[in-house]
């Protein structure tokens, strides 16, 4: 009788540990914190420091041979094919220096990419976590931000004061809150139902303070994806508590929201101890709740008393929010597509160049204007690479796309059944191992949830300037990657084994 069963994991000199403990988990999450905590990585030094992290990591992914997923591969051969093909517009138009950080940034989610979808379990993760972790800092400093009114955690723009947090750029914040978002829906335990809607509350305020409409557009579509499956449905069960939880401490910021106002710091602590009430008594903290609900009222009492005439009315701010930020109406960004639908009309397939989109033109006020990006991703991309870079970078997403759907729609799913029963594997010896875990019911809503992070990212790339930071697409590529189900290991060992 013939009997094939996985190899031993026992260590040789021929077999790599894959594991995360070698660090490359560590190094991918430290190359996202200084991305995402110094200014997005748009800068030169911040990105270098997380460059040179991200090809540490991929250099230790090279020793351990980890293997891919094949989408993973795909989209990674696509975008260093990309970069190559920026390298070879440069190099014939001698414009190489303004295609460097072009080349850098499509090399970087190339190696980024596939390194972290080499990650065992554990250390997917902790590279999970720690995105996380990072959106939930960005949106505690946005709102501390706009609470003291600290720029360049908060800047005033369109009449407000806006969260732009440590990316300092408040549409760029709020796409990595939507992605963390999106993120803590489908990992963060359910078992733990305080954390979870914790978490969610920490990252959905973040996000209402930004403002951004973009982000919030992103947001509809993102939720629209994962509410589409069974698995997304089940993930948004029992965080109804946390809808009033930030409706509160968005309400207590609104006097000191309108540009020129002062700000009301005993308001907005008021707001969020009112919102961690709401949630610790949705969780049965009941003395907690109530200590929670008594500090709000003291805070409020004492803002009354301290600042009754500092700050603007809330429906100054109401008022404002309403007339720019409800709103879909942009003429200014309708002048950056016109000018750049002409630069992109003048060489379709090849483009203008990497980095050498210079939009200089008189805008619907008659006034000059000197611009470099479009806040239309796709089309400044196709822009300056043409037809051809543009075809190579969404190539690369549509093959991370179709990796989920596969996933989505295999019902075959390997080692376990949607109900986690375990299915027995036969040894050399006859004995039956249980090898079967429950991960096999988790793929679905992880494959959602990367669904889910690219069609939100992907929306709001068509109207705010994203790409150009590089710590949004490393967040969405580790992010992705870690969701999609790992390689199974398909090599056996055959033996042979009397018959009865």
């Amino acid at each position: 009788m013939i009997v094939a069963a996985p190899r031993s994991t026992a260590r040789g000199p021929f077999v790599h540990r894959t594991t995360g403990r070698d660090g490359r988990a560590a190094l991918l999450g430290t190359a996202l914190g200084v991305a995402v905590l110094a200014q997005g990585a748009f800068y030169a030094g911040p990105f270098t420091v997380a460059a040179a992290l991200v090809a540490a990591a991929g250099v230790l992914a090279v020793a351990h041979c980890a293997r891919v997923p094949r989408p993973v591969s795909i989209a990674a051969a696509c975008w260093a094919g990309f970069a190559l093909w920026v390298l070879v517009r440069a190099l014939l138009d001698g414009t190489v220096a303004t295609a460097v950080p072009t080349i850098a940034v499509a090399l970087l989610l190339a190696v980024a990419l596939p390194v972290a979808a080499g990650l065992d379990a554990e250390g997917r993760g902790l590279l999970r976590t720690l995105a996380i972790a990072l959106a939930v800092v960005v949106a505690a400093s946005g709102w501390v931000g706009t609470v003291l009114h600290l720029s360049p955690l908060s800047m005033p723009s369109s009449g407000l004061w806006r969260a732009a947090a440590t990316i300092t750029y408040a549409n760029a914040a709020g796409a990595a809150l939507v992605t963390g978002l999106l993120l803590a829906l489908v990992t963060v335990p359910t078992n733990c139902p305080l954390l979870r809607r914790g978490v969610v509350a920490a990252l959905l305020l973040g996000l209402a303070v930004t403002m951004s409409r973009g982000a919030f557009l992103a947001l509809v579509v993102g939720l629209a994806v994962l509410l589409a499956t069974a698995a997304g449905r089940r993930s948004v069960r029992g965080l109804l508590p946390v809808l009033p939880a930030v409706a509160l401490p968005c309400a207590a910021l609104l006097p000191a929201l309108p540009d020129g106002s002062a700000a009301r710091p005993l308001l907005a602590l008021a707001g969020l101890a009112a919102g961690a009430a709401v949630l610790l008594a949705a969780g049965r903290r009941r003395r907690a709740a109530v200590a929670a609900a008594s500090s709000a009222l003291l805070l409020g009492l004492a803002d009354l008393v301290a600042g009754a005439s500092n700050g603007a009315a809330p429906a100054v701010a109401v008022d404002t929010i309403a007339e720019t930020r409800l709103t879909g109406a942009s003429a200014d960004r309708v002048d950056l597509v016109r000018e750049t639908l002409t630069r992109f009309a003048s060489a379709p397939w090849t483009g203008v160049g990497p980095g050498s989109l210079d939009l200089t033109y008189v805008d619907h006020t008659g006034r000059l204007v000197h611009a470099w990006f479009t806040h239309l991703e796709y089309l400044q991309l196709a822009a300056e690479t043409g037809l051809v870079g543009l075809t190579l970078v969404l190539g690369g997403v549509g093959a991370l796309v179709a990796g989920a759907l596969a996933t989505l729609t295999n019902r075959r799913l390997p080692l376990a059944t949607r109900s986690g029963r375990r299915l027995p594997l036969a040894t050399r010896s006859g004995r039956r191992l249980p090898l079967a875990t429950r991960s096999g019911r988790r793929l679905p809503l992880r494959a959602a949830g990367g669904l889910a992070v690219l069609a939100a990212f992907g929306t709001q790339s068509a109207l705010d300037f994203l790409w150009h930071v590089p710590a949004l697409p490393l967040l969405v590529c580790l992010a992705v990657a870690t969701l999609l189900p790992a390689p199974t290991r398909t090599d056996t060992l055959t033996t042979k084994e009397p018959t009865r």
